[in-house]
């Protein structure tokens, strides 16, 4: 995935037409699977996370509200980061939970910063998985966990197929479970702990029908993007597209922790 392609991502999560199918979480398994994954990375009081690709921040509140951790939230959006930190404020929560502006490829935080790093929905988002991969593993302390949730696939789907469809519900720059797992071995993670969630894939699927009434109608709201894009060479609507991507690309979810344990490798 390009980075004019993220850009446009990001235009695409700013639209309104997400929050009608997915609510303010914007990701299958809603804060029930949020539960399931900080627990799972064993998110405590005293622990500082760090929230990637956070959108308004629901998520970064929730883990503050429940675990009284101290969150901080990163996100690509200008747009999400003014309404997150305008929630925060209401609440009163200023002091433990913040949010920035940026690039989870390059970002703005020291070495060894985290305990914990989320990433919900969104790892299969980011253009360059391995620097995003490099930069986790930078700013997570010795021994600190990686807890994601996110579109895996159990076939193969070429990329043709991938840019024709663009960025829906994550699916184009979806890899397989395995290919997160060897991706963040080679750069300094280990011990992967799995968990599969894909009735929570299939729920939205059944959400996107009683939401929009069908696919297209759900892509014909989506901005000019990824999602929009036909050539003469892709003639085939995003909706087409989408019916063999799911066919081809057989999509599921799963929750993924693995360990920071070794120096970056290089």
């Amino acid at each position: 995935m390009s980075r004019d392609a993220a850009d446009s991502d990001v235009k695409i999560y700013e639209s309104c037409v997400f929050d009608r199918l997915l609510g303010d979480t914007l990701r299958p398994g809603g804060l029930e699977l949020t539960t399931r994954l900080a627990d799972a990375a064993g998110i405590q009081t005293s622990m500082q996370v760090l929230d990637t690709a956070c959108g308004k921040g629901t998520t970064s509140l929730y883990l503050g509200r429940k675990y009284g951790c101290r969150v901080t939230g990163i996100d690509l959006s200008e747009q999400m980061i003014s309404v997150a930190k305008l929630k925060v404020a209401a609440e009163g929560l200023s002091g433990m939970i913040q949010f920035c502006h940026g690039d989870v490829e390059e970002m703005p935080f020291q070495d060894e910063s985290f305990d914990v790093v989320i990433s919900e929905c969104a790892f299969s988002l980011m253009p360059d998985k391995e620097k995003a991969s490099k930069e986790i593993h930078r700013v997570l302390k010795k021994g600190g966990k990686l807890a994601m949730t996110d579109i895996v696939l159990r076939g193969e789907v070429n990329n043709t197929l991938r840019s024709q469809v663009g960025m829906v519900c994550c699916m184009s720059g979806a890899a397989s479970a395995e290919e997160y797992i060897t991706l963040l071995s080679r750069v300094g993670f280990d011990s992967p702990y799995l968990e599969d969630y894909s009735d929570q894939l299939r729920k939205v699927a059944f959400q996107m029908g009683i939401a929009f009434g069908s696919v297209e109608r759900f892509m014909s709201l989506v901005p000019t993007g990824p999602c929009r894009r036909k050539t003469v060479a892709e003639p085939q609507s995003s909706a087409q597209a989408y019916s063999q991507f799911v066919k081809q690309g057989r999509p599921g979810y799963i929750l993924l922790v693995m360990t920071r344990r070794e120096a970056l490798r290089r």
